[in-house]
């Protein structure tokens, strides 16, 4: 069966294809009446608009392009506000999802061909091999620009993870483990923010290699724990008690870890957690982490991306927005075991 064109709608209201078209997108130039009735008969006839071909041939498209990693769920929670808070501004947003079968320079000319007019990057990691000219005038979501003429929206690490650490020493806890990531700018950002808080509130630590990941968490928990369910990072040392991992996904592969050794989170070993995700959230984990207001992030980034298509220039003077970190308490953390 046929689908029905624009023409077909033209023709069943007796008006042209132009104004039909207008009508069909809303235009204010067209009366409320008049796209009444245009709006019944393409619904009657079960016409459906083509939304690319809709972008290819409007004037100005107002859209964003989002360039994340989608393996990742705190890139998927700020792709699912961006997209909401996009959607209340008019503006349309295309997400490319960058990984290992997909690099960032194919990415970035798939959006630059459906008429993305402002990119919004979510780490600077993502593009990391991308060219440098294809980034002008981007937002970026992270700890620093991928280039110098972006807007940035940063997440203070500093004030989340004082309050973990005063929690954990409220707790009781006097040495602690931190899971570190592969080595970046934001593994970089959160090391350096634990470090500083730890060393401010007098407690012990003990740094070792891990990742993103749950697989990176029981990694490299797992080799640490002796038989007596004591961590031990160093022999001879006195035990952790507490864990703190780079994000949730990697605390949860140490809950498992911990699990495996018949441990129980919260009563024999506390673990935390950074980006307070739905599976933190959820009754199997139940994950103390730390939450990084990704609705306030998500509304800075349009916000910057929208004043960027409506300038029609990418060259102004990039901007900074700093967002607040906060931590939720949650039951995988508890009193230290003496």
């Amino acid at each position: 069966m046929r689908r029905p064109t624009l023409k077909d709608v033209a023709e069943a209201t007796g008006y042209s294809a132009s104004t039909v078209s207008r009508a069909l997108a809303g235009s204010p130039q067209i009366s409320e009446s008049t796209r009444r009735r245009i709006g019944a008969a393409a619904r009657r006839l079960g016409y459906q608009a083509d939304p690319i071909g809709s972008l290819l041939r409007a004037p100005r498209p107002r859209v964003l392009g989002l360039l994340c990693r989608l393996d990742q769920e705190l890139h998927v929670v700020y792709r699912d506000h961006i997209l909401a808070r996009a959607e209340a501004h008019g503006l349309r947003l295309v997400t490319e999802s960058v990984g290992p079968l997909r690099g960032a320079g194919e990415a970035i000319g798939n959006l630059h061909r459906l008429r993305c007019q402002t990119l919004i990057i979510i780490d600077p990691a993502t593009v990391a091999q991308a060219e440098p000219a294809l980034l002008e005038g981007a937002v970026t979501i992270g700890q620093q620009r991928p280039v110098a003429a972006s807007d940035l929206v940063t997440s203070d690490n500093s004030g989340g993870m004082a309050q973990l650490i005063d929690h954990l020493r409220g707790l009781g806890h006097r040495r602690l483990l931190y899971i570190d990531s592969t080595p970046g700018v934001s593994a970089d950002a959160r090391r350096r923010a634990f470090q500083q808080a730890a060393g401010q509130a007098g407690l012990a630590f003990h740094t070792v290699a891990g990742g993103a990941d749950v697989d990176s968490g029981l990694a490299a928990l797992a080799p640490l724990l002796d038989l007596a369910g004591s961590l031990r990072p160093d022999p001879g040392q006195e035990p952790c008690t507490a864990v703190v991992c780079y994000n949730d996904q990697c605390a949860q592969g140490a809950i498992i870890a911990a699990l495996r050794a018949g441990l129980r989170p919260g009563a024999d070993l506390s673990v935390a957690g950074v980006d307070n995700s739905r599976l933190a959230a959820s009754a199997a984990f139940d994950l103390t982490s730390i939450d990084r207001s990704p609705a306030e992030v998500a509304r800075l980034a349009v916000e910057l991306a929208e004043a960027r298509v409506e300038s029609g220039s990418p060259a102004h003077e990039p901007v900074s927005r700093t967002v607040g970190t906060t931590l939720v308490p949650r039951s995988s953390t508890g009193p230290a075991r003496r």
